[in-house]
């Protein structure tokens, strides 16, 4: 096999991976890890001095408020979505955004 049929193989292998879900991209993993760390956070009463350095610089954000509704009180994203009077899809991808930022912050 040349080296170009290798790199064939190797891409559709790849993308039939990404497809069926066993194969998950850096912000993929990033991000469930940060759901781990941030629940963890609020779990424990807001504790992690590095977290809240981290959610604390993102405080002129006007979406910070999304990560305290959800991790501490448990709102779901539909009704953060009502609360700011936006889509659900601006609340969930503003979620993800910070969400990876607090994990970038304390990496």
């Amino acid at each position: 096999m040349t080296e170009e049929e290798v790199r064939a193989v190797v891409k559709i292998t790849i993308e039939e991976l990404k497809k069926g879900g066993l194969l998950k991209g850096f912000s993929d993993i990033a991000y469930a890890e940060a759901s781990s760390m941030i629940q963890a956070f609020y779990d424990a009463g807001e504790a992690d001095a590095v977290i809240r350095k981290a959610v604390d610089e993102l405080k002129d954000d006007p979406y910070i408020k999304i990560i305290p509704l959800y991790f501490s009180y448990g709102y779901t994203l539909e009704r953060i979505a009502e609360l700011f009077k936006v889509e659900y899809t601006t609340i969930a991808r503003n979620k993800k955004r910070l969400m990876l930022a607090i994990y970038n912050a304390v990496q």
